[in-house]
């Protein structure tokens, strides 16, 4: 499974990525929400985890714009500035899960992640596609 992770933290990036090639998940980082656009364009992510405050481009735009140009990509959206207008915003536009940041268990965002990986592989072998 392919996984785009965007967060202008560069610690949280390099974090994510480590712990996720560990699970044996292709990532691809950036600290810029306009380069993640370019990407998801390009290239087919099965799953993207992104931040909500970002410069230039929030996290819930970000959301609706991957959803437009990939609507089976899966979106985990995770914030260090929770609000339950944040949380009503980006999973009524789609996003599947919601974490905040600083991760207090780290294993819920994994699990999550899994849980989308799953999903998309029953989705895949219900059409007849090979996972």
């Amino acid at each position: 499974m392919r996984i785009l992770i965007v967060d202008d933290e560069e610690e949280i990036l390099h974090m994510l990525q480590r712990n996720l090639e560990m699970e044996g998940y292709q990532v691809t980082t950036t600290v810029n929400p306009h380069e993640a656009l370019d990407l998801a364009r390009r290239d087919l992510f099965n799953l993207v985890v992104t931040d909500i405050k970002m410069p230039g481009l929030s996290g819930v735009e970000l959301l609706r714009e991957i959803k437009r140009i990939n609507p089976l990509a899966n979106v985990i959206i995770m914030t260090g500035y929770s609000t339950m207008a944040h949380v009503v915003d980006c999973l009524g536009s789609g996003a599947v899960d919601y974490f905040v940041k600083p991760f207090p268990d780290l294993d819920l965002l994994i699990q999550a992640i899994h849980q989308a990986r799953d999903r998309l592989n029953r989705w895949r072998t219900s059409m007849g596609v090979r996972p």
